[in-house]
């Protein structure tokens, strides 16, 4: 997973900006990258409470494995989405602000045109999730491609980024220690520590 979020780092610093195929490539490959580690969490959890745990129940045996699978899905909502908006030019902003005429469309915004769009149709009618363009996680400012955003600018990008992405982790992390047992294992290496022994 921190191979993935390098992977996104290295998208941010690339020098074409947002948009060249250099960026699309690598939130593509983060995509990818994350969904096959988060799979993989899956199944060691899977394997391992069903080894290693005592139960009756699907969630006395298996309650870790929902909750990683939880982590997988939500983990990937930020990625997926940010990968969609890149590869369909999913950023809402002003005619003008593209370079285009100001009457391109009827509301005077649009998404980038495709390069190769019918020339009886090159634009792309939007408003954006607030009516001001933009997507939901930046502002139309970011839509020309001369800057790439790290962290969101907009509010329903961070609640994506603190809810899914964040809470997440918080689930994956519970569920790994629930399912290794790994809090009791420091627990005890702790208390012996503590105690003097070795």
């Amino acid at each position: 997973m921190v191979v993935a979020a390098i992977f996104n780092v290295g998208a941010s610093v690339m020098n074409g900006g947002a948009g060249t195929g250099a960026v699309d490539f690598f939130h593509g490959f983060q995509v990818a990258i994350m969904m096959t580690l988060m799979l993989n969490l899956v199944q060691f959890t899977y394997w391992t409470c069903k080894l290693r745990r005592p139960g009756n129940t699907l969630w006395e045996v298996h309650g870790p494995t929902i909750l990683v699978f939880l982590s997988f899905v939500l983990v990937n909502i930020q990625p997926l989405m940010i990968l969609v908006i890149g590869s369909w030019k999913l950023c809402c902003a002003e005619c003008a602000g593209l370079g285009l005429p100001a009457t391109c469309t009827s509301t005077g915004f649009t998404f980038p045109p495709w390069p190769n769009a019918p020339a009886d149709n090159p634009y792309r009618q939007c408003t954006g999730p607030n009516g001001d363009g933009g997507n939901v996680f930046w502002d139309k400012s970011y839509c020309t491609g001369g800057k790439y955003a790290i962290f969101p600018t907009v509010w329903q990008g961070w609640v994506i980024q603190v809810c899914a992405t964040w809470g997440g982790y918080l689930f994956m992390f519970i569920g790994v220690f629930q399912a290794t047992q790994l809090h009791k294992k420091l627990a005890g290496k702790w208390r012996a520590i503590r105690s003097g022994r070795s």
